[in-house]
């Protein structure tokens, strides 16, 4: 009996997401961080924040349209559903055009059934032992940086694409970057890895990273009269190089030429960079102006401890990263910290009386959701380092295979995704175990897609 072939994909990418939403449903509601409040207030008139980029407000108003959150996180889920789709096609060998088994689906070459079974069994894993699933369900950009790395490198490998799909992808990808500013720094890391592993596609792997620098110039031209990429990154820059210590030298050596606000504060800066920028009393919200008021001056003092304090900034760095790299665990995902006056607060002000019920019925809001999935959180962790020694595994023994280049490729590219992430979020930020556990289960999929699976398995002699 003929089956779409359309059919087979939309219902296994519907399933798959719907694995993918488990969280979201155990608790009641979509799980919120107090940031969320920021995202879903971004697109009211007269609202505008420092540190955010004016994307993602926005763009999930166009699902939720102030009736109810879940629509954001089906969307994400589907999206997320549908990259692993297109993994998967781009993985799965081609078969010969004449065999019987065949059913087309970017070209006549690959088999519906196979990569559909093979789809929903790396979705529905993904939900049971990675944290992809958590952060799918979560009303933060946080999803959309495992979505960067893979959305590059399907445009800067994958032959398997239909010009739609391309298209598709260059969209998604841009957005999936600009969502952020720290996924700048995972894009640009993974358009390298295409100049490295195949420059041939090169640029159409860079369409996304371009399209995403054009979202932002234009973003913050609207929200504040500048075309600068980061109007007030500066800020969090001298907030972590403070909280590493290599500010104080600086303040002392210049303060006497210098009429720097900070150098009121030389003896007793914030040892914390969470605490130097979010402590209403520190030197962030004490200044006059603010943060916006504050960025001019700290772009100056960043430059200038970069010019003078190169080695220790870079050490700090590697520090802070290599630490970044080890934080995986669900914990600060979990708990109801400040959402009754921040998430709360905004449902409360825009959504329906039972959107806020929903909300504050929820698990998390109880604060019982982290006490029921803290085994989950252990397992994910475990099967994150079986992950790694696999790849490992495969990259010894396929390196040489010609057959295998794509495979090689797609573990180094998700290596290089997940390694820039931990730079970008500990080295120019702070270590926190959300910032890596978000993008930490992308390296489940090796073992997901090539463990004892006969049409994609290339660790056999």
């Amino acid at each position: 009996m003929f089956i779409n072939l359309k059919y087979i994909q939309i219902c296994c990418i519907v399933v798959g997401g719907l694995f993918l939403l488990w969280p979201a449903i155990y608790n009641g509601y979509p799980l919120a961080y107090s940031d969320s409040h920021v995202f879903i207030s971004q697109p009211v008139a007269g609202f505008m924040n420092w540190d955010k980029p004016f994307v993602y407000g926005p763009l999930i108003l166009l699902f939720h349209a102030w009736q109810t959150l879940w629509l954001v996180i089906v969307v994400q889920a589907l999206l997320v559903s549908h990259l692993l789709w297109l993994i998967v096609v781009t993985l799965t060998p081609e078969q010969k055009p004449g065999d019987a088994a065949s059913l087309s689906l970017a070209r006549p070459t690959a088999s519906a059934w196979s990569v559909g079974k093979h789809h929903l069994w790396a979705c529905a894993a993904l939900a049971l032992v990675s944290t992809a699933p958590w952060f799918v369900s979560f009303l933060m950009p946080d999803i959309f940086a495992a979505m960067t790395v893979l959305c590059i490198f399907l445009l800067g490998f994958s032959t398997r694409l239909k010009r739609a799909e391309v298209a598709w992808l260059v969209l998604l990808g841009a957005l999936s970057i600009s969502v952020h500013l720290s996924h700048l720094v995972i894009a640009g890391a993974c358009v390298f890895g295409v100049l490295c592993l195949g420059v041939r596609r090169l640029k159409i792997a860079v369409l996304p990273l371009m399209g995403a620098i054009v979202i932002l110039l234009g973003t913050n031209f609207y929200a504040f009269q500048k075309a600068t990429i980061s109007p007030h990154g500066s800020v969090f820059m001298l907030a972590r190089l403070s909280g590493d210590g290599n500010t104080k030298e600086i303040l002392e050596k210049y303060c006497a030429q210098k009429n720097w606000y900070l150098c009121a504060w030389v003896d007793r800066l914030p040892t914390d960079s969470d605490d130097f920028l979010w402590n209403g009393k520190g030197p962030v919200w004490s200044h006059p102006g603010g943060p916006i008021g504050l960025a001019p001056e700290a772009s100056e003092i960043v430059s200038y401890v970069v010019r003078n304090r190169p080695w220790p900034v870079m050490w700090s760095g590697l520090k802070n990263m290599t630490e970044q790299l080890r934080m995986i665990e669900l914990g600060d995902t979990l708990h109801p910290d400040h959402l009754d006056v921040t998430v709360a607060k905004s449902v409360r002000q825009y959504f329906s009386a039972a959107e806020l019920e929903s909300l504050n019925s929820s698990r998390q809001m109880k604060d019982t959701l982290a006490a029921d999935v803290v085994w989950l959180s252990r397992v994910s962790v475990w099967v994150f380092y079986f992950s790694v020694v696999f790849g490992l595994y495969v990259l010894f023994t396929a390196w040489r295979k010609r057959s295998a280049r794509l495979v090689v490729s797609f573990i180094l590219m998700l290596w290089l995704g997940v390694a820039a992430n931990a730079f970008a979020t500990g080295a120019l930020s702070k270590p926190h175990h959300r910032y890596q556990a978000r993008i930490a289960w992308l390296l489940v999929l090796p073992p997901l897609l090539l463990w004892r699976n006969p049409a994609l398995n290339v660790t056999r002699a």
